[in-house]
């Protein structure tokens, strides 16, 4: 489970990790700086596990990598949208799906990076790898992240014809199928083709119409392949079709407010919080979570015999629609939203890699990144107020206030335009013997523009009055270096220590409500310490630890509070002054005996703020005793498994896998009700296989204690009067039957 690995340099390397066939630390080949390495000789710390070990966990979605990986957390897509992909890596993450808000950590599939991942394949398809890098990225491949990277590596066709699927069937009436064929073509071509379907029942009961959190998704992926000596080019596309009802979520608590008292007087009184959080109600314009995608790549790669040149070209559209019903009622829109999100981007990336002094390694390259976004948002507060009768004579006689004031049905149209260039470069220098010295970095320059319109619906007016649309732009440049030493104590034992900065542009406010809310937050750096011990003790034990500093200033964060001069909820982006984030990793596997076997992860997490003032309400306020949100002190994995023989050609894999996370907070402002207690999920599955057949059957339970934790929320109850929560998916049976050849 617990490996080191890093994103493949070339389409070659993604087909010869193929031939692997296993994830034993030892038996793995990867190229972390560009030149084939055995995975335990990379001073880089990640985790890493293969498509089969993902097949035997059950691991279907990126989301649930959280499982097995220390200090690894994920956020539940918001707003309504199931298919957000939002990590935080060692505390440091961003879980806004605004389009003015990237990343902390970058998603990748196949070496390209993802800007907007609500409309991603989340779900995982024709998986090679996937691994989850710790820290900040910039001086090996693609955009720079501050916090880390995920990359979903897919397989390569080849010489060999390949036939395999499988059909799963579960709680919720849930199914799935898969399939995936790849064939020799002649001449140095070969074609791959896979699919995935998913059809389910929701598990929250919505009495008034469709069940929420239900699944309806459709993806596709073709791969042609042509080699031909010292030249590859592999050319992908993927597609995605999403058409499901709305994410889960839950009215956990509801105080009167002064809209909430409009509401009442003048519509129909509101609200009523559920007693169970399987069980809600929406109305049927919010219930919707549609997504469509494509995403096409050419990567080229030529050997110039003493150097390796390679190109990836790459081009993203996704279009998605989803909604959320914050009041719980198909009777009334007392609070809702509705998203219409488009983006569309292109990069482009140039490597030249080349051997250096015998054992080391010389890259160098250049990315080029433009992506063009549009929010199109529906935000209902209240919807009929206006136009009651009665209430614009009490707006003015009684409030004083004029009705097109409290009119708060808003239509945004929010337009982003982001341009990143970047050159990199990364030496690998032997010292001797035994010591290598790294030295990388990466500089960036990236402009932002954006524009925005805000109408309010009913009253035809503009939000800001006396400003109905502005345009901001900004750029902004950074330089990122990274330094590496390893020294090798012996030939199965790895020392090393690093030192890298990140870097994460700065933004605009997409939600103000008043004019001096317009503008924009800073970028955030980060400075990461980090030490580590590679180890492989024999064939029977892998061990690797690594310990780490990250010192942060400016940290980006999304806060909601109290506007003072119109005395309504803002949800903006700040910066912190500083923050600190250490801990400790250790990642084990145990080859107790040919049939047993222990994978083990631990992580330990110190998150505090060192000097945080927000301004609530208008007001200067010292919040430094805060808890950093999706920051747990302590995270941990176990997973058990044993091989029995049953027969010459059938025997039975049983599995257990626990994941446990400490007390976690969801949100900036350490809301109690929105925070996270200690918990464990157990996962248990047993396995029956023919070997020579290619026949499996496996039988599974997710969340055996059916656990519900909550794991995302947001606290309106100063302003429209809600709390609203986010849990995670009920127990789940499995049986899935599986073929391949």
């Amino acid at each position: 489970m617990a490996v080191l690995a890093a994103l493949p340099a070339s389409a070659q390397d993604r087909g010869s990790y193929a031939s692997a066939g296993a994830d034993r630390a030892d038996e793995i080949v990867v190229t972390a700086r560009r030149t084939a390495e055995r995975l335990q000789d990379v001073p880089i710390a990640v985790t890493a596990l293969s498509g089969r070990a993902l097949e035997a966990r059950g691991i279907g979605s990126v989301t649930e990598l959280q499982q097995v990986a220390p200090n690894l957390q994920f956020t539940p897509g918001t707003g309504g949208n199931s298919g957000a992909i939002a990590p935080f890596i060692r505390g440091v993450g961003e879980n806004d799906f605004i389009i003015t808000a990237d990343p902390a950590v970058g998603t990748y599939f196949d070496g390209v990076y993802v800007a907007r991942t609500f409309g991603a394949p989340a779900e995982l398809l024709d998986v090679e790898r996937v691994e989850v890098l710790r820290g900040p990225q910039g001086s090996l491949f693609g955009k720079n992240t501050v916090g880390g990277a995920i990359s979903v590596v897919t397989r390569l066709p080849g010489a060999a014809r390949e036939v395999e699927g499988d059909l799963r069937y579960g709680s919720y009436n849930d199914v799935r199928l898969r399939a995936r064929l790849a064939v020799p073509l002649g001449e140095g071509l070969s074609l791959g083709l896979s699919g995935l379907g998913q059809w389910g029942d929701g598990w929250q009961k919505v009495p008034s119409g469709r069940n929420l959190g239900n699944r309806n998704v459709v993806t596709g992926r073709g791969v042609l392949r042509y080699v031909s000596g010292p030249f590859e080019a592999v050319a992908e596309v993927d597609g995605l079709r999403r058409r499901q009802n709305s994410a889960a979520h839950s009215l956990l608590a509801f105080s009167p407010t002064f809209f909430s008292f409009l509401q009442s007087t003048f519509i129909a009184p509101c609200c009523t919080v559920p007693d169970r959080i399987d069980r809600t109600d929406t109305s049927p314009q919010f219930n919707r979570d549609h997504a469509d995608a494509v995403n096409s790549s050419l990567t080229l790669s030529y050997d110039l015999g003493g150097a390796r040149l390679k190109s990836i070209s790459a081009y993203r559209w996704v279009h998605a629609q989803f909604g959320r019903d914050g009041d719980a009622s198909s009777k009334v829109n007392y609070a809702g939203d509705f998203h219409n999100e488009r983006a569309r981007q292109f990069s482009q990336e140039l490597q030249l890699s080349t051997p250096l002094l015998g054992r080391g390694n010389l890259l160098l390259g250049a990315y080029y990144f433009r992506e063009s976004s549009i929010d199109l948002t529906h935000l209902t507060v209240a919807d009929g107020l206006f136009k009651a009768p009665g209430f614009a004579a009490f707006s003015s006689g009684v409030l004083g206030i004029p009705p097109a004031f409290l009119d708060f049905n808003l239509d945004f149209d929010n337009r982003q335009t982001n341009t990143n260039l970047a050159v990199f470069g990364n030496a690998s220098v032997p010292l001797g013997s035994a010591v290598t010295l790294e030295l990388g970095g990466r500089y960036t320059h990236e402009k932002k523009s954006f524009f925005q319109a805000a109408n309010r619906v009913d009253s035809n007016t503009p939000l800001l009055f006396g400003t109905p649309s502005y345009t901001l732009a900004r750029s902004w440049d950074a330089f990122t270096p990274r330094v590496s030493l390893s020294y090798r104590l012996r030939p199965d034992i790895l020392a090393y220590a690093s030192w890298s900065q990140g870097f994460r542009s700065g933004g605009f406010n997409g939600r103000p409500t008043s004019l001096e809310e317009i503008g924009s937050y800073n970028p955030e750096r980060l400075d990461a310490f980090e030490v580590g011990l590679k180890s492989q003790l024999g064939s029977a034990v892998t061990l690797n630890l690594a310990a780490f500093r990250n010192q942060y200033r400016d940290q980006q964060l999304l806060i909601s509070t109290v506007s003072k001069s119109t005395g309504l909820i803002v949800v903006r982006t700040e910066n912190v002054g500083r923050s600190r984030i250490q801990g400790l990793e250790v990642e084990a596997v145990v080859r107790v005996s040919p049939r047993f076997r222990i994978d083990a992860a631990l992580g330990l997490l110190d998150a505090k703020y060192q000097n945080y003032v927000s301004v609530i309400a208008g007001v200067p306020t010292d919040v430094s005793s805060r808890t950093p949100k999706q920051s747990p002190d302590l995270t941990g994995a176990l997973g058990l498994s044993y091989t029995l023989p049953l027969g010459r050609d059938l025997e039975a894999i049983f599995r257990a896998d626990a994941s446990y996370r400490s007390k976690n907070f969801t949100d900036v402002e350490n809301t109690a009700e929105l925070s996270a207690p200690d918990h464990a999920i157990v996962n248990l599955s047993t396995t029956i296989r023919l070997p020579g057949q290619g026949l499996a059957l496996r039988l599974a339970v997710d969340n055996l204690t059916n656990r519900r934790i909550i794991v995302a929320g947001y606290d309106a109850r100063s302003s429209f009067g809600f709390l609203e929560g986010y849990f995670n998916e009920p127990r789940r049976f499995w049986v899935t039957l599986s073929y391949r050849n």
